[in-house]
């Protein structure tokens, strides 16, 4: 092998760099995925315009549906390859094929599944919906080797080019679809041409190329970690995703599409940076294994952080849906924004339960994680099917209430082989959640009380500057939390070109 490949196969240490670059690689994670949420509103724009909620809700019934085969693709053998403290070429290789061999055989079982997922909703059109986008789960098991390399020698921003770029030209060809008159299946060329994208990219950007597989006792041994982690992403899948199957099943697709666009506003915006980052955080923690005092700290201080940028971004979305839905999508979607109103607040709460695979992961107790995946799946569907009673709005209330009560409990779980439970949580992030919540009780009576005579796009920003002076006349003002602060300060310091920060330090 090559030295540039020999990179990805050191062994894992703790370093004085460490800190530095999880920071860096969390900053350039989050700006990818919200360059990728970008993308999304843009999509979202040019597609409420081309085509109807029922051809969203279609597409959407086939989504959730098969929401838990990428999981099962990666099988959580890239989480195996990034953490683990010691791997070689034969091993990853033995991993490539394995999930190779998955996506295959997912790709095959779907497609001969798409029959039957047509009688059961009564609708002949689910079937070559399911047919074309079975043809993802193959190539996505091409890729995720080769990005597990690049997420264990830290080169985030690396990954990030290559998804948001990847993204961008499956939206150029999913718009020409859609422009070229073929309607829903617009939104099945997207993911199909963007997880190909992704494939090509990874391969051109790491240059580690599998060999023989090698079965041996260390590969068995991350493959067992591996199932515990699919155990747990395929459950907490098929548990989120039960409040679009049950609407599927009960009501219209048009209902189900208001819904899904919600859903897809409010993950492109918050969860999916939650992903990022959890990318990141186990990646880094999982350093620190051995060091389970400095592991505690750094968890804590993540955690703070995160919450207090991410957490007022919920309650931002939440404040503005219905005005930022209406001008991005039409008067059509306003239904859509009332739903995203609700469902954005779950962010508030996500933050704290998205960071228990960071503690799973990098004390490698994946079997723990699918655990607690089975208790969450069986909180969701109770809510769901109380929900389900109220329709699309009561569903989406026993979202948000269902991420209220899981959070706490979550990392406490998740938390105790390291020491971490409820208290140090609160700690962390107690201040951030009361002035979230403060400041979304106050953002809506205002939008209600004083704004309602306005044009959306004056309330908008007006709700927008008044959501964030409140929430910082709390949460600093009150609480005197300020540490997320001087690290955001210390970043841009670090990320500013050597001229400008000669101009800053001169003005200072």
């Amino acid at each position: 092998m090559a030295n540039g490949v020999e990179l990805y196969f050191e062994d894992h240490r703790p370093s004085p760099e460490l800190g530095r670059l999880a920071v860096r690689g969390g900053v350039a994670s989050v700006a990818s995925q919200y360059g990728n949420g970008a993308l999304q509103v843009i999509a979202a724009i040019v597609f409420a315009r081309l085509l109807t909620p029922e051809d969203f809700g279609l597409v959407a019934i086939v989504t959730v549906l098969t929401s838990f085969a990428p999981f099962l693709i990666d099988f959580g053998l890239g989480d195996a390859t990034a953490q683990r403290t010691k791997i070689t070429h034969g091993e990853v290789s033995s991993l490539f094929w394995l999930a190779t061999a998955i996506g295959l055989a997912i790709t095959i079982a779907i497609a001969a599944c798409s029959p039957l997922i047509a009688r059961m909703y009564q609708e002949p059109r689910l079937q070559s919906i399911a047919l074309c986008y079975s043809i993802t789960f193959v190539l996505a098991g091409i890729s995720g080797q080769h990005i597990a390399l690049l997420r264990r020698t830290m080169q985030f921003a690396l990954v990030a080019k290559i998804q948001v770029l990847s993204t961008l030209v499956g939206l150029v060809l999913a718009i020409i679809t859609a422009l070229c008159g073929y309607g829903y299946y617009a939104l099945v060329v997207r993911p199909i041409v963007s997880v190909g994208c992704v494939a090509i990219g990874a391969w051109s950007m790491c240059p580690w190329r599998p060999g023989l597989p090698v079965f041996d006792r260390e590969v068995w041994s991350m493959v067992r970690f591996g199932m515990h982690v699919v155990s747990f992403s395929v459950t907490y899948s098929l548990a989120r995703a039960a409040d679009r199957i049950g609407l599927g099943l009960f009501y219209r697709p048009t209902d189900v599409g208001y819904y899904q666009n919600a859903v897809t506003i409010y993950d492109n915006s918050i969860f999916s940076a939650l992903i990022m980052l959890h990318n990141v955080g186990s990646a880094a923690l999982s350093k620190l294994r051995s060091r389970p005092a400095e592991l505690q700290q750094r968890y804590e201080a993540a955690l703070s952080a995160v919450a207090f940028f991410m957490m007022p971004a919920a309650v931002i979305l939440s404040v503005t849906a219905q005005d930022l839905t209406i001008i991005l999508l039409g008067e059509r979607w306003r239904a859509c924004g009332f739903l995203l109103s609700i469902l954005s607040l779950r962010g508030i709460f996500d933050v704290i339960d998205g960071s228990q695979g960071w503690l799973h992961l990098s004390l490698g107790r994946a079997d723990r994680w699918k655990n607690w995946g089975i208790i969450f799946a069986a909180v969701q569907v109770v809510a769901v099917l109380v929900g389900l009673s109220f329709g699309p709005a009561g569903v989406a209330v026993a979202a948000v209430v269902t991420s209220l009560l899981i959070c706490l409990p979550a990392i406490s779980y998740a938390g105790r082989p390291a020491g971490i439970g409820a208290g140090l949580v609160v700690r962390a992030v107690g201040p951030q959640v009361l002035s979230a919540i403060a400041t979304a009780a106050a953002g809506h009576v205002l939008q209600a009380v004083a704004f309602g005579h306005l044009s959306g796009f004056l309330r908008m920003p007006l709700s927008v500057a008044f959501c964030i002076a409140t929430y910082l006349l709390i949460v600093v003002g009150v609480f005197r939390v300020t540490a997320p602060i001087e690290l955001a300060g210390r970043l841009v310091r670090e990320h500013l070109p050597a001229t400008a920060l000669r101009w800053v330090n001169s003005r200072s």
